[in-house]
């Protein structure tokens, strides 16, 4: 999530919390595509993804009075995000992610091209939905999102070395799963 032109993140935060609706909603217009991004990439269902970034960024307006002077909104909006995924999916959900990945044509290649590739989506997709739920996380925060160790560090409420951890065991489930695609 990364801060569209205008205002400063920290200004729009101060303006919200004093009760300004319209800061917190030119927060909504540039980090709710990301906080729906995520929710779909962890719990892999469309409507669920929907339903977590809602909640999530209504849960951000309820307790915004909460968020930190040092806090970064996007870091704290990812961690409510992430918690709203983790829980709807040990809630029994099934995470098919199946849109996990953009599927975009390219319009340039022909019918076998595009559907190697579909394929080959749809492996990455199962290999990742197979993977436990803090492996997932740290993947998509990490290499989807492009957040760095420490940012995951703290979205996840963990360390440096754990997030690593974490990296290091889902490549390599992820590697061996989809060691006929390299």
């Amino acid at each position: 999530m990364r801060a569209a032109p205008g205002p400063e993140d920290a200004y729009l935060v101060a303006r919200a919390q004093d009760g300004y609706l319209d800061a917190f909603e030119l927060l909504v217009q540039r980090y709710s595509a990301a906080a729906y991004r995520v929710a779909l990439r962890l719990s892999g269902n469309h409507h669920d993804a929907q339903d977590i970034a809602q909640e999530a960024l209504a849960a951000a307006w309820e307790n915004l009075d909460r968020l930190r002077d040092g806090s970064v909104f996007s870091t704290w909006l990812y961690r409510i995000v992430t918690r709203r995924a983790l829980n709807k999916v040990t809630r029994g959900r099934a995470a098919e992610l199946a849109d996990l990945l953009d599927d975009v044509a390219d319009p340039a290649s022909g019918p076998a091209a595009q559907a190697e590739r579909n394929l080959a989506v749809d492996a990455v997709t199962d290999a990742l939905a197979a993977l436990p739920f803090p492996q997932r996380a740290v993947v998509v925060l990490h290499h989807f999102e492009g957040l760095s160790y420490a940012e995951v560090a703290e979205v996840t409420h963990s360390s440096v070395p754990a997030v690593r951890s974490h990296l290091f065991r889902a490549r390599r489930t992820l590697g061996t799963k989809l060691a006929e695609w390299r």
